[in-house]
């Protein structure tokens, strides 16, 4: 491999005119470009190079290097390289150098003719496929409707051509009334068109624009500061690509960050990751099935108020959780929520109302203090017979659904012999008198535990 060193200063290139390329080469020759401090905080960056018959390829810069195209080396003569620079919606240019290229030897049959990937051709190629597969079976159901309607009408018209000249004006009549019938459905059916094809133009435009986001991020193996600034300014992330990055940890995300997809497909560690965020209000966590603990993962951030995982299968932990998540309303758990250790995974959390998703508690160490402060819960619900060990607590619970606790009742481990506690104001409420004695019976009689009622 050969590398040639370029110096950026400011928007000056400085160094093309003290090497020449031979031509022809391919996938060997390097820019190694020197940027000075004005450039340091632009952490995407890309090589433009356009060659003799002004075609243009955008590489990107990686560790400060770039690869040299083998197109712009097919001919004797020059071609002309710039760099730029982009954070935000900021851009920073350099000026236009020419670099000179000299004739090789290189037979024709030995030269590569595959076309190199520029920066945006993987990106432009799956936002407009995802487009169309998002819209395929909505436009296709509208084609087969007019369809239908179509040849129901020509049906009716071929029906009038067959009958005597007699009837032609008759015909003729029922025809326009049943166009003057369909003409509102007509008109509803053309709007939902244009509206389709406007949206699918907006994602074909955004495909065809340097959006480098998700490019940057989903080429990142690794999240050593913050992955993605946003500005000065409050900003959301729908739904980010990450699943190359296999670790994260508190301070990769921006504080101005309001909300935020991730696709975990890589991770095996989210502890503590938005701890005491104080911008955070929606989070959505897909692919999370590696993920080994959430332990401390909203912890104090006051802000959130819906956090949704879509997988909890290899999870050993939910210790403080989202302890102290003061606006926290709704957490939506996927399948197999069967952590070790939930000790304090929703303490202090007074205005949680729903936690949905059914909590296996069969290898549960700890669960002490889980629900202490949660004044405002109605939904919870766990896998029967699965409750065993001691401290579970819902004395501060005091509207808990009458269908959450008798799930809670038949969740509690039989002659396990330790204690529930519950809120006397949410027993007095689901239940009267009657069924009270026949609980009480039930989980001291029956389950074999101590009820504390408060």
């Amino acid at each position: 491999m050969i590398t040639y060193d370029l110096m950026l200063d400011r928007q000056r290139l400085i160094g093309a005119d003290k090497f020449t390329i031979a031509a022809n080469a391919n996938n060997t020759i390097f820019l190694h470009f020197h940027f000075d401090r004005s450039w340091r905080r632009f952490d995407s960056k890309a090589a433009v190079f356009r060659n003799y018959a002004s075609e243009y390829y955008i590489i990107e810069i990686t560790a400060d290097r770039a690869k040299v195209p083998w197109e712009v080396l097919t001919h004797q003569g020059e071609f002309e390289l710039s760099v730029i620079g982009f954070e935000d919606e900021k851009v920073l240019t350099s000026d236009k150098v020419e670099i000179l290229v000299e004739e090789s030897l290189l037979p024709e049959d030995c030269k590569t003719l595959s076309p190199s990937e520029v920066l945006f051709d993987r990106f432009k190629r799956e936002c407009i496929a995802q487009a169309y597969l998002d819209y395929e079976d909505e436009i296709n159901e509208l084609k087969r409707t007019h369809i239908i309607e179509k040849m129901a009408l020509a049906e009716q018209i071929n029906e009038a051509n067959e009958r005597t000249q007699n009837v032609i004006e008759e015909k003729n009549n029922e025809i326009e009334q049943l166009n003057i019938q369909h003409e509102k459905e007509k008109i509803v059916l053309g709007n939902q068109i244009r509206e389709l094809n406007t949206v699918m133009f907006g994602y074909k435009e955004k495909a065809d624009k340097w959006d480098l986001i998700d490019t940057a991020v989903s080429q990142k193996t690794y999240i050593n500061s913050t992955l993605w600034s946003g500005g000065k300014e409050k900003f959301i992330l729908p739904m980010l690509n990450t699943s190359s990055i296999p670790a994260f940890a508190q301070g990769n995300f921006s504080a101005n960050l309001m909300e935020i997809g991730l696709d975990l497909s890589s991770a095996t560690v989210f502890t503590g990751v938005f701890s005491s965020h104080q911008s955070l209000r929606k989070l959505e966590l897909k692919n999370a099935h590696n993920i080994t603990s959430f332990a401390n993962m909203i912890e104090g951030c006051n802000t959130v108020k819906t956090v949704s995982i879509d997988s909890l299968k290899s999870c050993n932990s939910l210790s403080y959780f989202a302890s102290e998540a003061k606006n926290l309303e709704i957490v939506n758990f996927g399948a197999d929520v069967a952590a070790g250790a939930y000790d304090r995974a929703f303490y202090g959390c007074s205005v949680l109302r729903e936690i949905n998703g059914i909590i296996d508690c069969s290898f549960a160490t700890n669960i002490g203090r889980m629900f202490i402060g949660c004044a405002s819960l109605e939904k919870v619900m766990f896998v029967e017979n699965t409750i065993s060990v001691s401290g579970i607590d819902f004395s501060s619970c005091t509207k808990l659904s009458r269908a959450s606790m008798i799930n809670i009742f038949n969740a509690l481990y039989t002659g396990a012999s330790n204690t529930l506690t519950i809120s006397s104001h949410a027993f007095e409420n689901n239940f009267d008198q009657a069924e009270q004695e026949e609980w009480i019976a039930f989980v001291t009689e029956i389950k074999g535990w101590v009820l504390t009622i408060k």
